[in-house]
């Protein structure tokens, strides 16, 4: 880790360095940073600049602080993205359907995908879920059901970027859509017409079948999508 410029905050040089650090391989997911007093002294700081340093990349997802044993390099950023985007969202930075809108590009994505990667075990549990969908008629274990199911379609792209940003994505609707997704799954029409579509997105990727999916795939998201405008 080099010295820190004069010109840049404390949190910056020391991003900085941990991006020179990774990109050359001297540190990598899992490595222990040097203890407070070695980093003061690397940088020049004192050790009360280094912990406001680490306590950003902390919450920043770059580093986890495990009392008793130091700081380590996580690279876990879900819980500062899904944080980020909370605030998005209450700031009205963007609505749900925007939300809805990324979810289905990624979603088309990760579908089609998909039909490539998808392993036999994962299509029996996709038919055992729309098995369940079909005869269950409570709503709150049809929306589970349905999040299972998306969830195991994007599990199937073997894309972990795209993964990472639908859990994102299903976290932000379970805090602030949940009621409209529920809504949506109330109606005994939608459910109907959903279930239909479920049925064929999963025949399609059992035929290996990208057209179909791809088709499948847009027709659920049209529901929603008419659904969001319309509410």
């Amino acid at each position: 880790m080099e010295k820190q410029d004069s010109s840049k905050r404390t949190y910056e040089s020391i991003i900085d360095s941990i991006k020179t650090d990774l990109i050359t391989g001297k540190l990598s997911s899992g490595d222990k940073l040097p203890p407070e007093r070695d980093l003061a002294r690397q940088f020049g700081v004192s050790r009360t600049s280094i912990r406001e340093a680490l306590r950003t990349l902390e919450i920043l997802g770059v580093i986890e602080s495990i009392q008793g044993s130091g700081n380590f390099i996580t690279g876990n950023y879900t819980k500062s993205l899904t944080e980020s985007m909370s605030m998005m969202f209450l700031l009205q930075q963007f609505n749900s359907l925007q939300i809805s809108e990324l979810r289905e590009a990624l979603e088309t994505k990760a579908a089609l995908l998909a039909v490539e990667n998808i392993t036999d075990e994962q299509i029996k549990r996709l038919e055992e879920i729309v098995g369940e969908m079909a005869v269950t008629e409570d709503e709150n274990k049809n929306v589970a059901l349905d999040s299972e199911l998306h969830y195991t379609i994007a599990a199937a792209s073997h894309n972990s970027i795209i993964i990472q940003i639908l859990k994102i994505l299903e976290e932000l609707i379970n805090i602030y859509i949940k009621d409209r997704r529920k809504e949506i799954l109330s109606n005994r029409d939608n459910v109907s017409r959903l279930q239909n579509i479920h049925e064929k997105i999963v025949h399609s990727l059992k035929a290996r079948d990208s057209k179909a999916t791809h088709e499948a795939i847009m027709q659920h998201f049209d529901i929603i999508a008419q659904y969001i405008k319309h509410n």
